[in-house]
């Protein structure tokens, strides 16, 4: 991404107080790219600000990339499935996946969603689908200045045969013919300041910051008998109904026409995470590293009885578990592509995390065995 020329003359755009507006015009279009980074433990300073319609500051560049990633904007017609979702203009890459957006003089809606959700959904396959919003989730709205404030519910609700895809032992307590994911998202938003805000690549945007306070519910439904019945609770593996309650400051840029910080708030209002532009020259190291280049971790996946781990040149502890979170096999890894022989695992889906040598959880993901 090209750096963005900082502002000049700061100090006049205070004085003269002129009041940032966030037009659909300024939203990203297609073709445009962001390096996006998570700081998942804020180092102390970091001040998100108050409401006020006086102009601030805010100085983010204090901001660690811990992961870096990249959200892509792609004209709906050269991506597949294009031709499930027709209202579309943009489409939004993204961990994998493609969010289908309607772009209007009024807001930016999320319509519909293409994903391979078989890990998201803790199943031993892929399980590639396209998922139409019953109800759209608005996560823009023109104009957006000091004031501008909404509410929105938003419902993606899909259903599927599970034949197979109820992984063992689990499908002894549940089986059902069909699977229902149902999730809905309520969003209250309001623009409760603006100013200048100071990235961790030094570069300088006006920005409004939007207060979010956003609550998701996931709810999992089988079919059998006849009847639609909530999944059961697997303690420890899976909890049905999961809800999520946060509240997000976003600071949305004028210039870049997208989010250029998001940082979650504890629930005692300090700063818990963030999101953020950032670009490779930022990027952390080791395993993080060999992701943001596009690598995969381990491989070959799927394998029959050895894998090779990309370390990035530092040390780590790989350990892999069953479904349910039992360790079954652990080595230390210390130097990159480092060889791991399966000890006789047995066909099926494994979780493998990467822990560093402080202990601290730098990746996780699945690993499938065939013999």
């Amino acid at each position: 991404m090209k750096k963005l020329l900082p502002l000049l003359f700061i100090g006049s755009i205070f004085s003269a107080h002129a009041q940032i507006v966030i037009n659909a015009s300024d939203f990203a279009t297609p073709g445009t790219t962001f390096w996006m980074a998570d700081d998942d433990d804020l180092p102390a300073g970091v001040d998100v600000g108050t409401p006020s319609a006086t102009p601030q500051t805010w100085d983010f560049s204090m901001l660690i990339t811990d992961t870096l990633y990249q959200i892509e904007f792609h004209d709906p017609a050269s991506v597949d499935p294009n031709g499930d979702f027709p209202g579309a203009d943009i489409a939004l890459d993204q961990f994998g996946g493609y969010a289908f957006a309607d772009t209007t003089a009024n807001d930016v809606q999320i319509i519909g969603i293409a994903a391979d959700f078989g890990a998201a959904l803790g199943l031993p396959v892929p399980f590639e689908a396209s998922v139409l919003a019953d109800d759209p989730w608005k996560i823009f709205e023109f104009p957006s200045s000091v004031g501008t404030a909404y509410e929105d519910t938003a419902v993606f609700d899909f259903k599927f045969d599970s034949d197979g895809l109820v992984p063992f032992p689990y499908n002894l307590a549940w089986d059902p013919d069909s699977i229902r994911v149902l999730r809905t998202y309520y969003t209250d938003a309001e623009v409760d300041a603006e100013g200048v805000l100071t990235d961790v690549l030094l570069n300088t945007h006006n920005v409004v910051r939007q207060n979010v306070l956003e609550t998701s519910i996931d709810s999992v439904w089988g079919y059998t008998g006849g009847n639609w019945e909530p999944a059961p609770n697997f303690p420890g593996v899976f909890e049905n109904p999961q809800v999520s309650i946060d509240t997000n400051m976003r600071f949305i840029g004028k210039e870049v026409g997208y989010i250029v910080v998001e940082v979650t708030m504890n629930g005692d209002g300090t700063p818990k995470n963030a999101t953020f532009m950032s670009d490779p020259s930022e990027c952390c190291s080791g395993v993080e590293e060999v992701i943001a280049a596009g690598g995969n971790v381990l491989y070959p996946n799927p394998t029959s009885d050895y894998v090779q781990v990309r370390t990035g040149g530092d040390i780590y502890n790989l350990r892999i578990l069953d479904m349910s979170g039992k360790l079954l096999q652990a080595e230390r890894l210390t130097f990159d592509g480092q060889t791991v022989e399966l000890n006789g695992l047995a066909n099926g889906i494994y979780m493998f995390q990467m822990i560093t040598e402080e202990g601290k959880l730098a990746h996780t993901g699945r690993l499938s065995i065939i013999h």
